[in-house]
């Protein structure tokens, strides 16, 4: 199983990579936007600590994580970073798709229209869903509970935020509680997977 240094290494590289991704994409949508800007700097500076301090806590508290020296801890690292990546993708595409009607804190633009392309056609939430991929990736990666109490913070402030939007959505956004019925709110159900594959 990898350690200290390189576990640091995996989250600098992640975080850095969402961030990235962040910033091109706020960049490239917030002039299509009507009202300011998607970046909620509190939401950053919250985000930009929390980073930090998982990314030093394999260095400087080591003790706080869990560690194995079977090949078995190799294995569940290496998943970990495949769900990562898998989140990386997934967040793209969702922003991508969801272009100028993203937004760092739950709200409503005028003008916005309802989203059914590309994850949205399945799911209502896929940039939460990416968020719980990258994290429950990096708690494969890195087994230390301050990783778990991020999981557990990320899985109970999106859920909560889910709702936020969809109860706001629902009542300002035409068609979205009949959309709100034929998606799911995190993952399509297994029978949507099986048909897509065919």
């Amino acid at each position: 199983m990898l350690t200290g240094v390189y576990q640091s290494a995996v989250t600098l590289l992640l975080a850095a990579a969402f961030y990235a991704q962040d910033i091109y994409l706020i960049r490239r949508f917030d002039p299509d936007r009507v009202e300011g800007s998607a970046r909620s700097w509190s939401w950053t500076l919250f985000a930009t600590v929390l980073a930090a301090v998982v990314v030093l806590q394999p260095v400087l508290w080591p003790a706080l994580g869990l560690y194995t020296e079977s090949v078995l801890g190799l294995v569940i690292q290496a998943g970990g970073l495949l769900l990562m990546m898998g989140g990386l993708a997934l967040h793209w595409r969702a922003r991508w798709h969801l272009r100028q009607f993203f937004g760092e804190r739950v709200e409503y633009q005028p003008g916005q229209w309802l989203v059914e392309t590309g994850p949205y056609a399945y799911v209502r939430h896929p940039i939460y869903t990416a968020f719980f991929l990258c994290v429950t990736g990096l708690l494969l990666v890195n087994p230390a509970l301050i990783t778990l109490l991020v999981v557990l913070y990320f899985l109970w402030d999106f859920s909560r935020a889910a709702r936020q939007e969809e109860a706001l959505l629902t009542a300002e956004l035409a068609g979205y509680k009949e959309y709100m019925c034929r998606t799911s709110r995190y993952l399509p159900p297994l029978s949507q997977m099986l048909k897509a594959k065919r």
